[in-house]
């Protein structure tokens, strides 16, 4: 028998009842995600930080959000999938890094069979 690499990524979810994809077939609708709170605008001196971590669920996205006050920063530690950026369409990956600015609404999605996994930041405009 020959050596055979199997990646994660392209690997499939077991189907059975107890399955996160079955989950999936008996709801409507693709917002599956959790986020984990890290910092809070109090917790900080300057008064203006927020961060957190997030994993968003193979086959699902976030509700999507704009905010005209905070620029936000995504750095994507596991995964892969496509954030939507006032319509326009970037693909992501572990490792990349991505910027948005103040006002335009974003949401991120997740075609793939593995979770996407992403840390956040966002700063408020100072006032």
């Amino acid at each position: 028998m020959e050596t055979k690499l199997v990646r994660l990524v392209n690997a499939h979810a077991d189907e059975s009842s107890s399955a996160f994809s079955q989950l999936l077939r008996e709801q409507k609708d693709r917002i599956r995600r959790d986020v984990f709170m890290l910092l809070r605008p109090q917790e900080t001196e300057s008064g203006t930080l927020l961060a957190g971590y997030t994993v968003v669920y193979p086959g699902c996205s976030t509700n999507g959000h704009a905010h005209a006050d905070r620029e936000e920063v995504y750095h994507f530690l596991r995964g892969g999938g496509t954030m939507v950026i006032d319509g326009k369409e970037t693909e992501v990956a572990a490792g990349d890094t991505l910027y948005i600015p103040y006002g335009p609404f974003h949401t991120t999605r997740n075609p793939s069979s593995t979770p996407l996994e992403f840390f956040w930041i966002t700063i408020a405009k100072k006032t």
